[in-house]
């Protein structure tokens, strides 16, 4: 049923009054969802069935006695406006690509009962306030990207709605739950975690975020979006060198990471830039709470790729360009920037101006935030995604005596031993084999090696400045000139045409245009037959290691664009 409202919007206040009437409801609603959890005589098939469990789940909230037929049109909403404004989670099988999801948390309490021990009525009403809870919190996420939706109010009032909400349902939870989050500032990065095919809805937020909000709300979620991109940044790095057993200057390794993540360098940048305007403030006025607070969100952003974001500058932002979203054509078919890349490039140069004002004073504040043996460190924290974490304090909360007074802000923040000890022991479950837990036990080296990377790029190095990429056309007289051409491993096309005239290598179709959708490559363009692409590993692997290259041939209109990606890079 529908209320009439755009695809990409749904009612924002009518929505805060549902969740408030379920708040208000919470003991008659956790009761159904006690009655639905006492499912152990269910055939299995119903225990592992997520769409089936996730409509049961749902109807056991707008079951409630209070809610009116308006509210019942409801369901649904927040989700569809998700999908409509663009945040699709991509199907990525074997992965829970998604928010927090009723349904398969159901699915694996009842795992880890079935391989355990089935609870009793207390056992089960406690999960099914955590289910509550993880319900609730979903909504918020979804409900902070419906901030900007037209006609009813402005985006600094809703988040303050929002943030109501949240500490009413601390509140309504007994003592025993965890609390999952304190900050609805850091709902809005969480909701835009899982992977999508589309990133212009990404940009769009970070830009809304940036006009409209008031400044102490800007920086709470800019610091939010840097610590918690940083470390699944991180965390990739570690799960490569663990299923590689590479170290961290594994020339592998440095190219996956800098080629697959052109969207995350892009946000980083996008967040950075506020913040390091306000951490030279306080450097400025000498508030030095305040500018460590700064200093360890920086820094943990700064950290999955330390030499790139201080000290390989001249790289950056060729990297953080995304081809289809920054660049278009004007009426005479020449390469600009889209409104999104001039913003993008202005704050390109805005940041190497701040790194280079401020690197020194990070490099004092850096060493507070060192590793050391029986404490806490976010340098340590492994996750896929930021959703992940609030998994892992849920379905922990299933055994007694477990420390609930964390919550997701705190997993970016120091600690000492008890700090460690409630990181460490999310995986360490009864159902879960040790040779597994010991997998994700808490990585203090690799901490310790992240750190020591971050302190050595902070503290200067001399790097020569990245080479040429020099574009030729091919009567060019310097075509066959001293300058190397650029190899073939760092061209694909989906051309066999092209392939087979051995000018470039041969690249899948559906996969070239899936990674440039994900702006891995320098340029890419239509041929007659497929398309031809240049990879950005070419900008560590030829320019940045000094080697100037030759490209002969290139499309005029593919030259434009590669001018605009790289404007720091291809000479004239």
């Amino acid at each position: 049923m529908q209320t009439g409202a755009h695809p990409a919007q749904a009612p924002f206040a009518a929505h805060v009054e549902l969740l408030a009437m379920f708040l208000a409801r919470r003991p008659e609603i956790v009761e159904r969802l006690q009655e639905l959890l006492n499912a152990q005589r269910r055939p299995i098939e119903t225990l592992q069935d997520r769409a089936h469990l996730c409509r049961q789940f749902e109807d056991c909230f707008f079951a409630a006695s209070a809610i009116t037929r308006a509210q019942s049109a409801l369901r649904g909403q927040l989700e569809d406006a998700r999908r409509a404004s663009g945040f699709r989670p991509r199907d990525m099988p074997g992965m829970h690509n998604d928010l927090v999801d009723a349904g398969e948390m159901m699915i694996r309490g009842f795992h880890l009962w079935r391989q355990t021990r089935w609870p009793g009525r207390n056992g089960r009403a406690r999960y099914a306030h955590t289910l509550f809870s993880l319900y609730v919190l979903r909504c918020l996420e979804l409900l902070s990207l419906r901030l900007w939706d037209p006609g009813w109010g402005s985006p600094g009032d809703g988040l303050a709605q929002i943030q109501r909400l949240l500490d009413r349902l601390h509140e309504t939870a007994p003592a025993d739950q965890p609390i999952l989050v304190r900050d609805a500032r850091w709902l809005l990065p969480v909701a835009q975690s899982p992977t999508t095919d589309d990133l212009a809805p990404y940009f769009e937020v970070a830009e809304q975020v940036e006009e409209t909000l008031r400044e102490a709300d800007r920086i709470e979620i800019h610091k939010a979006s840097v610590q918690m991109a940083g470390g699944h940044l991180r965390s990739q790095l570690f799960h490569y060198r663990m299923k590689e057993g590479v170290s961290f200057d594994d020339q592998g390794l440095v190219l996956s990471s800098r080629n697959s993540n052109a969207l995350d360098f892009a946000m980083l940048i996008q967040a950075l830039v506020p913040l390091l305007r306000a951490y030279e403030e306080t450097v400025r006025n000498h508030t030095p709470t305040s500018r460590l607070q700064l200093a360890s969100a920086i820094c943990q952003g700064l950290s999955a790729d330390p030499e790139l974001f201080v000290n390989r500058l001249d790289l950056l932002g060729a990297y953080s360009m995304i081809e289809h979203l920054f660049i278009t054509k004007d009426r005479d078919g020449h390469a600009i920037y889209t409104p999104a890349g001039r913003r993008h490039i202005q704050l390109i140069q805005e940041y190497g101006a701040c790194i280079g004002r401020v690197s020194q004073a990070l490099c004092e504040d850096c060493s507070h935030f060192e590793p050391n043996a029986n404490a806490y460190s976010p340098y340590g924290v492994i996750y896929g995604f930021s959703s992940n974490l609030m998994e892992h304090m849920a379905l922990k909360s299933l055994q007694p005596d477990v420390a609930t007074h964390f919550s997701l802000e705190d997993v970016f923040t120091a600690g000492s031993a008890d700090k460690l000890a409630w990181v460490s022991g999310w995986r360490k479950l009864p159902h879960i084999p040790p040779h597994i837990q010991s997998l994700f036990d808490y990585p203090l080296q690799f901490a310790t090696e992240i750190f020591d990377r971050l302190a050595q790029a902070l503290r200067g190095n001399t790097i020569a400045p990245a080479a040429g990429l020099f574009v030729m056309s091919e009567d060019d007289p310097q075509a066959g000139g001293p300058i190397a051409s650029l190899p073939l491993e760092y061209i694909g096309s989906s051309d066999p045409q092209v392939v087979s005239s051995h000018k470039a290598h041969s690249y899948d179709p559906a996969r070239l245009l899936r990674d440039r959708q994900e702006g891995m490559f320098v340029v890419s363009y239509p041929t007659e037959g497929g398309w031809t692409a240049i990879t950005k590993d070419v900008l560590t692997g030829m320019l940045g290691a000094g080697r100037d290259v030759r490209i002969v041939g290139l499309p005029g209109e593919a030259a434009g664009v590669l001018r605009l990606m790289c404007p720091n890079l291809v000479r004239p």
